[in-house]
């Protein structure tokens, strides 16, 4: 199955006028399964050549400025109905920003995590020890303190996520919410904020998942087949 799915690829970029970009993209879990079983996540951060350069004397400053250019070149949409999830490989979105006139591109929460992943990787240069991107299940608070959240005692929404953790070159182990950018804070709440948006309010999440172009950890419903497929 694979080989006729590269060669229908290799057929259509032929077809492809010149200065058109074609990357990759998994739509559906059983391709994103398949994607993650070898054990590295490349096909998603990508190691390339990405043109870009992040200020900063510091790795630490470079991987703030880093999830500032992700979340300022970068417009959140979610993704389809059917098939669901859509993951982006980092060039694609790489090559979108840079190709488009507007200088931007449009994604969901784990095609931001996946181009900040490796531009911190290939870029700033983080080793795949300390960076990777991070799944799992959160769910939002239902309070009076958050109007738009249901009333008790209905049970909290609850829904699938992903971001970028780091573990910073002088210590100390950061959550990188891509979508809000670079402002860093300690704590248990998985995000960095963006310094124009405030955080959004989030709880309980949990890691299941965890890759980069090197390794996969975990994975809970992220790697389970259904229908007994294996």
């Amino acid at each position: 199955m694979k080989r006729l799915v590269i060669t229908i690829v290799l057929a259509v970029v032929l077809m492809i006028p010149a200065g058109s970009v074609l990357a990759y993209e998994s739509w559906g879990w059983d391709e994103i399964r398949d994607d993650l079983f070898d054990g590295n996540g490349a096909e998603f951060v990508v190691d390339t050549i990405y043109n870009v350069t992040f200020s900063g004397a510091t790795e630490f400053e470079q991987v703030l400025d880093a999830a500032d250019w992700v979340a300022s070149h970068m417009v959140y949409q979610p993704d389809p109905p059917t098939p669901g999830d859509v993951w982006k490989s980092s060039d694609q979105s790489f090559n979108e920003i840079t190709s488009s006139p507007g200088g931007y591109t449009t994604g969901d929460c784990e095609d931001f995590s996946i181009l900040l992943c490796a531009l911190m990787r290939f870029n700033v240069g983080v080793p795949a020890n300390r960076v990777w991107v991070q799944c799992g299940i959160i769910a939002s608070p239902s309070s009076e303190e958050y109007p738009w959240a249901p009333p008790p005692p209905v049970i909290p929404p609850i829904f699938g996520h992903a971001y970028v953790v780091y573990k910073a070159e002088r210590g100390g182990i950061w959550y990188i919410e891509p979508i809000w950018g670079g402002i860093p804070y300690r704590g248990s709440t998985p995000f960095i904020t963006h310094w124009t948006t405030s955080p959004p309010y989030i709880i309980g999440e949990s890691a299941m998942l965890r890759f980069n172009d090197q390794w996969v950890k975990g994975g809970g419903i992220y790697r389970q087949y259904e229908n007994g497929k294996k």
